[in-house]
């Protein structure tokens, strides 16, 4: 997996394959999203290098919400026809969220979806044992991975570009320190449930 998290080997791969490299981009961005726990940051950084801040940004982008559609359908599917697995439909945490609007349910994906300390993966799976739809599913997750993929695109390009864009990669960092710090104090402070 050392592949994976260089990101200047992984701009060089991108690059190797000429404009293939968008889908040759987009194709390990599905492979990440399937295995549900891989890190993107580093692919997004490879883009930003590779396209640009805003083409890599719009190639990320393109890439997780494909990559969360495919993980969507491939994790429905096999719930769907396995028997152990159509089990976690009778959760009941799967019942109150199926209870819920259609609103709600799609508000919860894209909150979800803007708290660093959720893996993709796990957001996709918990989707795919609800009833909410396929597209409210896709609507939810291209709102919601917008912020990351800003963060995870700068970053990445300014961990290569460091010498160049000290006060933004640093000004990004404290932003997403921030966030975390907000997502663990607003967990830290709710009642547990019995």
């Amino acid at each position: 997996m050392d592949w994976l998290t260089n990101v200047e080997g992984l701009a060089e791969w991108i690059r190797s394959w000429g404009m293939l490299g968008i889908i040759g981009s987009i194709l390990l961005n599905i492979v990440i999203s399937v295995a549900g726990v891989l890190p993107s940051i580093f692919l997004s950084g490879a883009n930003a290098v590779v396209f640009g801040l805003y083409g890599g940004f719009l190639l990320s982008l393109t890439g997780e919400v494909i990559g969360a559609a495919v993980a969507f359908q491939l994790y429905r599917y096999g719930i769907r026809k396995n028997k152990k697995l159509k089990k976690m439909e009778s959760f009941q945490w799967v019942h109150r969220i199926n209870d819920t609007s259609r609103f709600r349910k799609g508000l919860a994906i894209v909150l979800l979806r803007l708290n660093p300390f959720i893996p993709s993966g796990v957001i996709n799976l918990g989707a795919a044992i609800t009833t909410l739809s396929f597209g409210d599913f896709l609507l939810a997750t291209l709102i919601g991975k917008i912020p990351s993929m800003v963060f995870e695109t700068f970053v990445g390009h300014d961990l290569i570009y460091f010498g160049e864009n000290k006060l933004r990669l640093i000004i990004s960092l404290l932003i997403g320190v921030l966030v975390l710090i907000l997502f663990w104090k607003t967990g830290k402070g709710r009642p547990e449930e019995r």
